[in-house]
């Protein structure tokens, strides 16, 4: 428990009652970082530990439990804050433009870092180039990063500081112009050697320690109070566990965090490992990609790209394999799936699991993001009693361009969490921050 953390009574609030879905006036004691009695104004007085409590007027206002965020990524969304935000760019002229002013402010060997570009809400969506990156005439590392977290547009001087080149990359992930010229941009995990080169020279450590508990202190005036955050390495969006270790042996965590990993994790190796401030929640898996940058897998061809059905990373075989696994040693799994191909593998992969015991602790298997899902596979991800992690932030930032990419006849699959509610799934809100 964070220092300082004493006995808090709150009174003249306005209490949610949870199970009945009504409010009434009382009062609520606070504990040890713990509620410890709701009621009456009389009925909490009772309590012992409210003689020493300091007293907190609400003078009428709403007092809720602390929220859980189901799905984050909290050191990368700590690094964004000092990154370059190009989520208000307009097009790609405005871009290319606060790219120049920020590599003035910096050193020539400093990385310009730019985040959350959005080209879909642009006149002309076409992404910058390696090409117009370097005609800046910056002698600055640039790698930037599209809203949706699943590609990246880079420089010559970013291939560089990774020991790369434009004629020597390679992969399904780098793509090429009809000439075969590298356009810059770099699909999922085939970015990773350029976002590893940034960070060795940046971040790491305990030294994000500071700025790293200055994020989860503004979760915590959002009235998130426990955050499930996803280390996800392949992607660069790996989570700094030495300063989540260092602030919780000081006592200056001041949310609980539960780390899920796409890779082993040193000390842990079974979900619940840990204390109530720090823990293990178990083993992550990437599916696909994303709707935006039309590599979230997909049954049917794109509606406006038929060349392109998304991208699977992993066969099926291998994906029940692995989770098989992780099962069997007391592991949670959460798997990242947007399109309708990567849920199937996850169904398959769950109902391959069905002569097994399940988990202990009454833990449950997740599907995170479940955004393009049909009907058929509603009914089967029911039965199955998994949790869905959903992200309704996502609606606003895809509603213009979802039509375009699945259909509109398909246009009912996406989104489509009321359906799902009646089906009967376990649905759990997070904001996959800062995606």
């Amino acid at each position: 428990m964070p220092r300082g953390i004493g006995t808090i009574l709150i009174e003249n609030a306005r209490i949610w009652d949870i199970d009945r879905s009504t409010s009434f006036t009382g009062s609520v004691l606070v504990a040890g970082g713990r509620i410890v009695s709701v009621g009456g104004p009389e009925q909490v007085l009772d309590d012992p530990a409210s003689r020493n409590a300091s007293r907190i007027d609400a003078a009428g206002s709403s007092v809720i439990p602390g929220m859980t965020d189901s799905h984050l990524h909290l050191t990368a969304l700590s690094r964004q804050r000092s990154a370059l935000s190009l989520f208000e760019a307009s097009s790609k002229k405005e871009l290319l433009e606060m790219i120049r002013g920020r590599a003035s402010e910096l050193d020539p060997e400093d990385w310009v870092y730019g985040v959350r570009f959005d080209n879909s809400r642009w006149k002309d969506p076409s992404l910058p180039t390696l090409e117009e990156l370097d005609s800046l005439g910056i002698p600055n590392p640039v790698l930037l990063l599209r809203v949706c977290a699943h590609l990246h547009v880079v420089n010559s001087r970013a291939l560089r500081e990774a020991g790369l080149s434009a004629e020597d990359i390679s992969g399904a992930g780098v793509v090429r112009d009809e000439k075969g010229c590298f356009t810059g941009t770099l699909h999922e995990s085939f970015a990773q050697p350029v976002v590893q080169a940034m960070k060795k020279s940046s971040t790491g450590g305990t030294r994000e320690a500071g700025t790293l508990r200055e994020t989860m202190l503004e979760l915590a005036t959002q009235g998130i109070t426990c955050i499930h955050t996803c280390s996800a390495s392949s992607y660069g969006l790996e989570e700094n566990l030495e300063a989540y270790r260092y602030l919780r042996d000081k006592e200056e965590l001041p949310i609980r965090i539960r780390l899920y990993s796409d890779e082993a994790v040193t000390g842990w190796t079974k979900s619940g490992q840990g204390d109530e401030w720090l823990c293990y929640g178990g083993r992550k898996f990437f599916l696909d990609g994303s709707l935006g940058g039309r590599t979230a897998a997909m049954t049917f061809p794109y509606e406006d790209d038929p060349s392109t059905r998304g991208i699977l990373n992993m066969g099926t075989e291998e994906l029940i394999e692995q989770v098989r696994g992780e099962h069997l040693a007391g592991n949670q799994v959460q798997v990242h799936a947007i399109g309708d191909a990567a849920i199937d593998q996850f169904i398959r992969a769950m109902e391959a699991l069905m002569d097994l015991a399940p988990l202990q602790g009454g833990l449950r298997h997740r599907v995170v993001h479940v955004q393009v899902c049909r009907p058929d596979q509603m009914e089967r991800l029911a039965r199955l009693g998994v949790i869905c992690d959903i992200q309704p932030v996502f609606v606003p930032s895809d509603i213009h361009i979802t039509e375009a990419r699945v259909g509109k006849g398909r246009l009912g699959w996406a989104y489509a969490w009321k359906d799902m509610l009646k089906k009967g799934l376990l649905l759990t809100g997070s904001s996959d921050a800062p995606v």
